[in-house]
């Protein structure tokens, strides 16, 4: 149970509140909680030393294999993959062109992205490594001929961010203008586990030359790790870029206890029974909204099995979504809902056992203040 966790100890001595986190397991938020296996793990790691570029290869190879993957790297979070990957296809393994990042004279710099997958985190990584980001398309999405129209020689990779909707180009779409050109089609797909089969889907099934996946979040490993799965001539080069060589990747340092860390979440990972762990995380919000049903002027949105948003008459409880998430926040123990325009979002991914009654009861409190 959260109450009788160690970490509180520790974050009291901070000063630091910590909270039961029933919406995301976003960076901000500190990501998802670490199983037990993936700990002991990295404390086990911690106690040795090891050559780290033989770690990483031999880490690499066995997530590869766990993946369904050619080739697999660890990155410094999703981001970091993401400019090694970007790096990777302007400079290659070419260390005179590698020296000069993000100093991209001389080289092809272009990425190619559709308008409306601008404004993430991925257009900083792909900045960091010097590149220019090509828009194509609108707000709507595009067409096959601006895709086609934006290559030209100075064209380094083609990004994708699922998932695919109306207006869109298709992954598929993409690729295959890619290929004609021989340019790698890279794919961000930080938030798309579970399902598991998603860390093959991208790469094996669909063609991609690499995705970025997080480590922290649906993986549950280590929040300062990320995957770059895919083509090994892709993760190769990556590596050739990151730690602890001197190239532009320097200072996105993996350590031997996130590496083993990352390893042991990943093997955990693929072995878990998906539809057992969907069912907890349904049953985890089924608790919690059939326990706040009957309270006036709260209306319950379901937006997926584990997915919600309470809405409230901010009129009939004096206080908005931001004051109740202030409030959620600031009581004890400490629950952390995201606020919305007319309520509350609530999810149970990162949910741990027993939390479901901890969100229940503070929900109770706050309504009943209200």
């Amino acid at each position: 149970m959260w109450q009788s966790n160690g970490r509180v100890n520790v974050y009291e001595e901070l000063g630091v509140k910590p909270f039961v986190n029933a919406y995301r397991p976003l960076t901000r938020l500190g990501g998802a909680i670490m199983p037990r296996q993936v700990l002991d793990a990295m404390r086990d790691a911690s106690c040795m030393s090891v050559d780290l570029r033989i770690l990483q290869q031999k880490v690499g190879n066995a997530i590869a294999k766990l993946t369904h993957n050619e080739a697999a790297y660890v990155s410094c979070g999703a981001a970091s993959g993401i400019t090694l990957a970007v790096a990777a296809s302007m400079a290659g393994m070419d260390p005179i062109l590698s020296a000069q990042l993000p100093n991209t004279d001389g080289m092809k710099n272009e990425v190619i992205m559709h308008s409306c997958d601008r404004g993430f985190k991925c257009d900083v990584a792909i900045r960091c490594a010097g590149a220019l980001i090509v828009n194509i398309g609108d707000s709507c999405g595009a067409t096959e001929r601006e895709l086609r129209n934006a290559m030209t020689e100075r064209t380094a990779a083609v990004f994708a961010v699922p998932p695919d909707r109306p207006g869109k180009l298709s992954l598929e779409q993409m690729i295959a203008v890619a290929r004609e050109n021989r340019v790698p089609v890279l794919v961000d797909a930080a938030f798309l586990v579970p399902p598991k089969g998603n860390l093959w889907k991208f790469t094996r099934e669909r063609g991609a030359d690499a995705v970025f996946f997080s480590g922290g979040k649906g993986l549950r490993g280590p929040q300062c790790t990320g995957l770059v799965l895919g083509k090994a001539g892709v993760v190769e080069a990556c590596a050739f870029h990151g730690v602890p060589n001197d190239r532009i990747g320097r200072g996105m340092k993996v350590g031997k206890e996130e590496l083993v860390g990352i390893y042991a979440a990943v093997k955990l990972f693929v072995e878990q029974d998906e539809t057992s762990m969907l069912a907890n995380r349904v049953r985890q919000l089924d608790c919690i909204l059939e326990s706040i049903s009957s309270i006036p002027n709260v209306v319950l949105r379901r937006s997926s099995g584990i997915k919600a948003e309470i809405i409230f008459d901010s009129r009939a409880y004096d206080f908005s979504p931001r004051i109740a998430c202030r409030q959620l926040l600031d009581a004890f123990p400490s629950v952390y809902l995201e606020p919305s325009r007319d309520g509350l979002l609530i999810s149970t991914e990162c949910l741990e056992s027993g939390e479901e009654l901890v969100v229940a009861q503070q929900l109770h409190k706050l309504f009943s203040v209200g």
